[in-house]
């Protein structure tokens, strides 16, 4: 009897973490697993076909908000290829009616609730005994049994990435050093569970420093990263001294933190950390009604400060939808939130999870939540559907804008004559096209420099595109730019070396191409910060922080 464990990520990029602890517990007790590893961007034929090569009797799904409909596209094909395969669904989209799943779904043959480290194994022994499988955390058409399964320690858990030689280097990998969130916010699942459990500090410190080594980004997936201030203290300062270019991201509460955390963040290493921080709303009666006691004043001034302080990329997380939060007021959370210029704003839409406290929201005549996953909310007594359908154009806009290219000059000029959500609104409607050009088309009615905010974009297009030809309405110099280069590469390669000694030792030709050249204009360069000069130098072959140069050329 072949097991088979699927996992459909929500992109490409991403990979299991839940699916690669459950294969590793079922290999500890030396239970054989297979893992297929998908993305919901595939199509369910494709992913089945997948499985049939497998030939699985059973097979495992994690399942979640975002892959729910594709994965019983997927089972019911197999079921219908396989009519006696056993069929096993886990992860937080089993919750709720257990009942009303297995009278839904009539391919399930069995559901496990909870943390499945422990459930798995004990499940698959029973089915290759040919014991009916019981216990807590597993339930079947027969007996439905409503308690979750918790692991006691998490460093009893295996190392998930332990048998995997070669991982990915373009994929994100992830890791939990706790589980459970001292917070109870009325949307989360992770309100249901009381208190956090920590890995120990010497197991995470060294299942860190093997998997930093393989990868070039790792997600903590802990709910508050800094829940214990001291804690996060200790695995920060460690992972700033791991050696390799390896990135950390973490979810964190920017109110926890303290002037130790800003002293040890201001480190030119801290470059290798992303912060992720829930601003959700400065709504106040918003805030109450989610359960969520943080006070956005004090959060936004802690994001301002990561950015004008230290290294750190600072991501900050807002919610559309929330209870009592209409269109203009989450406007004005909008504006508030990019007025702390954050590196990348994400701009969500409210779900309503089976089993959070928010759930009661559905039996509410003023709520419109689409019935099967992800449960969005489609329209509040206070918000329109033509309110979110806007608000699905300004995500898209700050998406392209804001995030895709990070605050740039020419948006952070025009950000000093429009509100963000007016700008944004402005930027929704500019149509399709290379994005600095379509930004000065859309804005330049509407700052009191038109040539400079054309110029800015100029910038901002050579400082992001290593090759791509500037567009006519940003076009400058009639080709004067690249013949400078050229004699600047070719001519005092000590000179060259001054500029940008990091390319020290590299032949003029290699330099040649990964830079650009860009002339500017007095009111340009002043406006940069860089009267003194007439030029810049962009390197792409250092990163964005890094590429630019001021220079003086004749």
């Amino acid at each position: 009897m072949k097991a088979v464990l699927l996992a459909v990520n929500a992109s490409f990029s991403h990979t299991s973490l839940a699916a690669r602890y459950l294969a590793a517990a079922c290999v500890e007790q030396g239970l054989p697993l297979s893992l297929v590893e998908s993305n919901i961007n595939e199509r369910a034929e494709v992913i089945t076909a997948r499985l049939v090569k497998e030939e699985p009797a059973i097979l495992l799904c994690s399942v979640y908000i975002w892959n729910r409909r594709l994965v019983e596209d997927i089972c019911t094909r197999l079921c219908t290829m396989y009519p006696q395969i056993t069929i096993v669904w886990g992860g937080p989209e089993v919750n709720g009616s257990l009942e009303d799943m297995f009278s839904r779904l009539p391919f399930l043959t069995y559901l496990c609730q909870g943390e499945g480290e422990e459930v798995l194994p004990a499940l698959l022994a029973a089915l290759w005994a040919g014991r009916e499988p019981s216990g807590v955390g597993i339930s079947s058409r027969q007996s439905h049994r409503g308690a979750s399964a918790k692991v006691a320690s998490l460093d009893t858990l295996p190392d998930p990435y332990e048998n995997e030689a070669i991982l990915s280097p373009v994929k994100i990998h992830y890791f939990e050093s706790s589980r459970g969130c001292p917070y109870s916010c009325a949307y989360c699942l992770s309100a249901r569970e009381e208190g956090v459990r920590y890995m120990s500090l010497g197991l995470a410190k060294a299942r860190l420093a093997a998997l930093s080594t393989k990868v070039k980004l790792i997600k903590f997936v802990d709910r508050t990263f800094n829940a214990d201030p001291a804690r996060a203290r200790e695995l920060w300062q460690y992972l700033l001294n791991l050696p390799g270019d390896c990135r950390f991201h973490f979810e964190i509460c920017a109110h926890l933190l303290t002037e130790q955390d800003f002293a040890l963040l201001d480190d030119p290493r801290a470059t290798r950390f992303q912060f992720e921080v829930g601003l959700q709303s400065t709504l106040p009666s918003a805030l109450t009604a989610i359960n969520r006691p943080m006070r956005p004043d004090l959060v936004l001034a802690k994001v301002e400060r990561l950015v004008a302080q230290v290294k750190v990329e600072v991501h900050l997380d807002l919610i559309a939808g929330l209870p009592s939060e209409g269109k203009s007021e989450f406007l004005g959370s909008l504006n508030a939130a990019m007025a702390a210029r954050p590196h990348r704003l994400h701009l969500g839409f409210l779900k309503i999870l089976p089993g959070t406290t928010l759930s009661a929201l559905k039996d509410n005549h003023g709520y419109g939540i689409l019935p099967y996953a992800p449960y969005e909310v489609l329209r509040t007594p206070v918000m329109s559907p033509r309110d979110f359908a806007e608000l699905k154009e300004l995500e898209r806009a700050l998406e392209r804008f804001y995030n895709g290219r990070g605050s740039t000059a020419a948006l952070s000029y025009a950000l000093q004559f429009l509100p963000p959500s007016a700008l944004l609104a402005k930027l929704a409607l500019s149509g399709e096209g290379l994005v600095e050009e379509k930004l000065y088309l859309a804005l330049c009615g509407d700052v009191p420099e038109p040539e400079l905010l054309r110029e800015l974009c100029r910038f901002d297009f050579l400082a992001l595109e290593p090759h791509r030809q500037l567009p006519p309405s940003l076009a400058s110099g009639g080709g004067e730019e690249g013949r400078l280069l050229r004699e600047i590469i070719y001519g005092d390669i000590e000179q060259l070396w001054r500029l940008l000694p990091k390319s020290r030792g590299e032949k003029p030709g290699s330099i040649l191409r990964s830079l650009r050249l860009g002339l500017f204009g007095q009111q340009t360069m002043e406006h940069l910060g860089f009267a003194a000069s007439n030029a810049f130098i962009f390197d792409h072959s250092r990163p964005v922080s890094e590429r630019t140069t001021p220079l003086t050329v004749t």
